[in-house]
């Protein structure tokens, strides 16, 4: 993903949120959202549960035979991140 910069505005206001120790949700520097991990049905599954936000994490992998001229350099072709919003 592509970063996106900061404004000044944006900056500032961040940096004076973590001298004063503030966060936008309430809760206190040291304050934690329970975490619940569930494993999927299918191999390479799992859900991921912290306070309120949900994540999908799957994790995929194919090998890939080598080239005859190469017999030792195959491939393992692993999938890209994909982000889902709900």
């Amino acid at each position: 993903m592509k970063e996106t910069p900061l404004s000044n505005c944006e900056r500032r206001f961040l940096l004076r949120a973590i001298e004063e120790k503030k966060r936008l949700d309430g809760r206190q520097t040291y304050d934690y959202r329970n975490i619940r991990i569930s494993f999927g049905t299918d191999y390479g599954c799992c859900i991921v549960e912290l306070g309120k936000t949900r994540v999908l994490g799957q994790v995929s992998c194919e090998l890939v035979s080598p080239k005859l001229n190469r017999a030792t350099e195959g491939l393992a072709n692993t999938c890209r991140p994909t982000f889902i919003q709900s």
